[in-house]
């Protein structure tokens, strides 16, 4: 059976993969990330990401399937991050809160040399979610701040955690890429590559 590493330390990418039975191993990639240069195509760059993650592992793994994923949540033309103080995570709620934003999860397969060619195959997938949150004042902001661990969540909100969830009204997409995999498209893929996967 082939070894499969997922190149993320992120916990619910692993939750997601073992929930759809999948056999692997988390390696996380430790690399640095780049902040996107002004008018790139932030799609583009989550993808070139989440490519810079899968080789950094497989450099280390070369006989390893390698999965490398990234995810960003978009406001507009800017990628909102993790908030870096209560008061922060207020204020970005705010700007969220009553307003549609998308969400695009990115993964970069690298499978390894066959014997035809020599080459490894490198398998890009991409898809985007349109998440709603509720159009909540500060005042209920605030409270849901208070009750919450928006310090961890890109958004200040994270739909896989069932008390901060409650502040979304709606998601057009797959839930899974909203929580970090475009796992719809990945399971596709990987079940071509190896049918013994799961």
């Amino acid at each position: 059976m082939t070894t499969f590493i997922l190149a993320s330390q992120s916990q619910a990418r692993a939750a997601l993969l073992k929930a759809a039975g999948y056999r692997f191993r988390q390696i996380p990639s430790e690399i640095e990330e780049p902040e996107p240069a002004e008018g790139t195509h932030l799609e583009r760059y989550v993808m070139d990401l989440a490519s810079l993650k899968a080789w950094a592992v497989a450099e280390r793994y070369p006989k390893a399937i390698v999965i490398g994923a990234d995810t960003a949540l978009i406001l507009g033309r800017r990628i909102i991050g993790k908030p870096d103080s209560l008061a922060g995570a207020v204020r970005m709620l705010g700007d969220l809160c009553g307003r549609t934003h998308r969400i695009s999860s990115a993964a970069c397969i690298i499978v390894p040399a066959g014997s035809r060619n020599g080459r490894r195959r490198v398998i890009h997938i991409t898809d985007t979610a349109h998440v709603r949150l509720r159009d909540w004042a500060t005042p209920r902001i605030r409270a849901f701040v208070n009750q919450t661990r928006p310090l961890a969540w890109a958004g200040a909100y994270a739909v896989q955690d069932p008390r901060s969830a409650a502040i979304v009204e709606r998601i057009d997409g797959d839930l899974a890429t909203v929580i970090g995999l475009p796992q719809e498209k990945l399971d596709r893929i990987l079940k071509q590559i190896d049918p013994s996967a799961t």
